[in-house]
């Protein structure tokens, strides 16, 4: 570990589908208050190494430490399955589909996770997802389904949902390519209100605006390697590789 106030370490994570290498030996260091926006090209394994940070995919090899408690990985598994659950407890998750319940209301979404993982009891649950859904903005919303709901409140319902799990870190992955552009907006908004509470945080993302002015850190994957990484604001300023110079200029 190389800082103390390390929340989420990933050393040399290496994956593999078949004879293609998709990441090849990813390191990244999530520290507390942290907002580490990941960028890069279509098939350059930015969602495939967010999804190994809490093993929906299993990385081919490397590891992945919350807290100092390292998830090794042998042959391709876990080398302690147990140690998965725990780590995701820890790690919530919004998607870029949302993947909310749909015969679930927009509370009972909220609730599902600590209710039926953490065991809370039903009111307490109740209480909390109250106040989560109130804190995105969607407080009216409670007794509603999502096919009753915006992409832009579907997604707001799904931050929410992972709020509820209270988690050390969230990862967000590509978390407004579904939406209409005019519904964007009100999701970064809510994200930008989490950073500037302090939450540990690391996305995936194509929203360039977010990554320069919300970000503490930004990390460029390219061909499954990262080719630049640094403050946000340096990095677009004077970016030092040409790949990264052109991956900026096409997305502006």
């Amino acid at each position: 570990m190389t800082t103390t106030d390390c929340v989420l370490e990933a050393i040399e994570i290496r994956k593999t589908f078949g004879p293609f290498e998709v990441l090849k030996g990813v390191s990244l260091e999530a520290r507390n208050h942290d907002v580490i926006s990941i960028l890069g090209s279509s098939g350059s394994g930015k969602s495939t190494f967010l999804r190994c940070l809490n093993f929906l995919e299993t990385p081919t090899s490397g590891s992945v430490s919350l807290h100092g408690q390292e998830v090794e990985v042998r042959n391709g598994k876990p080398a302690n399955p147990r140690q998965i659950e725990a780590l995701r407890r820890r790690l919530g998750m919004v998607f870029q589909q949302f993947n909310l319940w749909t015969h679930r209301t927009v509370l009972e979404n909220v609730m599902e996770g600590p209710v039926h993982v953490k065991k809370e009891p039903k009111a307490e649950a109740r209480e909390k997802a109250e106040a989560f859904l109130q804190r995105v903005g969607l407080a009216g919303k409670t007794n509603a389904y999502p096919s009753q709901l915006s992409g832009g409140q579907q997604q707001r319902v799904a931050i929410a949902r992972a709020l509820a799990m209270e988690p050390d870190v969230i990862l967000f992955d590509e978390p407004t390519s579904a939406l209409d552009p005019e519904l964007v907006d009100e999701v970064l908004k809510v994200m930008q209100s989490l950073a500037a509470e302090g939450r540990t945080m690391i996305v995936v993302t194509h929203e360039m605006g977010f990554a320069r002015q919300v970000s503490s850190e930004t990390v460029f994957l390219h061909e499954g390697r990262i080719v630049e990484q640094g403050p946000p604001d340096e990095m677009f300023s004077h970016p030092k590789t040409e790949v990264f110079e052109r991956f900026i200029a096409k997305v502006k």
